[in-house]
């Protein structure tokens, strides 16, 4: 069996990958090819190379400089447009000549940090996508193919996002950008005979969704938006890096969660937690319906359930699941932050001791609620466990107000056994 790594292309986005393989290396996660796009041509020639210290001291000390030459890094906003580069394709060509920047720091980053004879002598297979100019053709070119001193510049060529960054020329031929073709080259590893695949997405989506359900292939993919793709703050790549690890250790089930990253719980404890917690949430959203009070101009009639399940990725919910979103509802009306570790029990004391010191005025009422919501959602939680510790049911005339804030309501249902 042969198994293949794939890297998306996203920019500075790419700091996801190298948590990934911080990760994977952890895991003891082996390898027989490595295969990029863009970002993931670098990463991947990086992994192809085998020095993660360094590919983690590049990502964490890299800057805007080091891949463009601009006068002024706070006023270097293109990343704050850019999310596909075929959605801004039309307006890029049109302001080709205002916006093309000078890369040679990248090239100097590249040629400092690759070392293409050790590569070569590492063996594993590596493949990066370009895409051939202007006939906007695919060209997926593998180490064994590549004039030696070469890879530099095809690794150059594929993350060359025309016209931003100039057209790389090889051997008389213009390559832009290989995000243009295919911005996650699984066809590439599948054509050298891979039998499977682990791709890291830098986007919540899939690239290819065609294959998104294949057993061969095991995707690692954010639930958070990582940023512009030339957006190289410290803390954003660092953040990014954290969660390209702990989402990686959570798809081999060394963590729990989604949105969150959770130690290992116990099964059983929390499927019966997750039981009393979802008679609560049906409850409300049931009184909801039956009142018709749930028409807020959303799809859904079940304001919390939809809380619940919308950060899933489309997984079907086991009972612990329902107990972990509910925690981390509970995490993100407190403002918790996501690139981090949590133990439940910790997470749970945290939240209730919070809202045990919280003291209110206000009567529990639509006017209450909106006086105590003004304050924020963590004032809206610890109001609302209060009124659920209390055993008093909710007054009919707030139920259309707590569905205007489902997960701060769903958080709080968590936080009271």
């Amino acid at each position: 069996m042969k198994r293949a790594l794939v890297l998306n292309g996203g920019g500075s986005r790419g700091a996801y990958e190298i948590g990934a393989w911080q990760a994977l290396e952890e895991l003891g996660v082996r390898f027989d090819g490595v295969y990029g796009t863009s970002i993931g041509a670098l990463n991947a020639a990086l992994f192809a190379q085998g020095d993660l210290d360094g590919a983690v001291k590049l990502w964490s000390n890299i800057t805007v400089r080091q891949i463009l030459s601009v006068e002024d890094e706070d006023d270097f906003a293109i990343e704050r447009m850019i999310h596909r580069k075929r959605d801004v394709l039309p307006f890029l060509m049109e302001n080709a000549r205002h916006l093309r920047m000078d890369i040679s720091p990248l090239e100097a980053l590249v040629r400092e940090n690759l070392d293409e004879g050790r590569i070569r002598a590492r063996g594993l297979r590596l493949g990066v996508l370009t895409t051939r100019a202007p006939q906007m053709s695919g060209v997926a070119m593998r180490l064994d193919q590549m004039k030696p001193g070469s890879l530099g510049d095809w690794v150059i060529a594929s993350a060359s996002c025309f016209p931003i960054f100039p057209a790389r020329h090889i051997e008389g031929q213009r390559y832009i950008d290989g995000g243009y073709y295919d911005n996650l080259p699984i066809d590439m590893a599948l054509a050298d005979g891979m039998d499977e695949v682990v791709a890291v997405e830098l986007h919540p989506y899939h690239s290819h969704p065609e294959y998104a359900r294949m057993p061969w292939l095991t995707t690692v993919k954010p639930l958070h938006d990582l940023g512009g793709f030339l957006d190289f703050d410290p803390a954003l790549l660092r953040r990014s890096r954290l969660l390209g690890y702990y989402d990686t250790l959570k798809k081999w089930g060394r963590l729990e969660g989604f949105l969150y990253s959770f130690r290992r719980v116990n099964d059983l404890s929390a499927a019966e937690r997750a039981r009393r917690y979802m008679r609560r949430l049906t409850a409300f959203d049931g009184e909801l319906i039956r009142r018709g009070a749930s028409n807020l101009g959303q799809p859904v009639n079940a304001p919390l359930l939809a809380a619940l399940e919308r950060e899933c990725g489309g997984k079907a919910l086991e009972w612990k699941d329902v107990w972990l979103r509910g925690l981390e509802l509970c995490a993100g009306a407190m403002g918790f932050r996501v690139d981090a570790v949590y133990d439940a029990e910790a997470l749970l004391k945290r939240c209730r001791d919070f809202c045990a010191a919280q003291e209110f005025a206000e009567k529990f009422d639509d006017a209450g609620l909106q006086a105590v919501a003004k304050r924020g959602k963590r004032a809206l939680l610890a109001f609302v466990v209060r009124r659920l510790a209390s055993g008093e049911p909710f007054p009919p005339e707030t139920l259309r107000r707590l569905a205007e804030t489902p997960d701060a309501v769903a958080g709080a249902m968590a936080l009271v056994e």
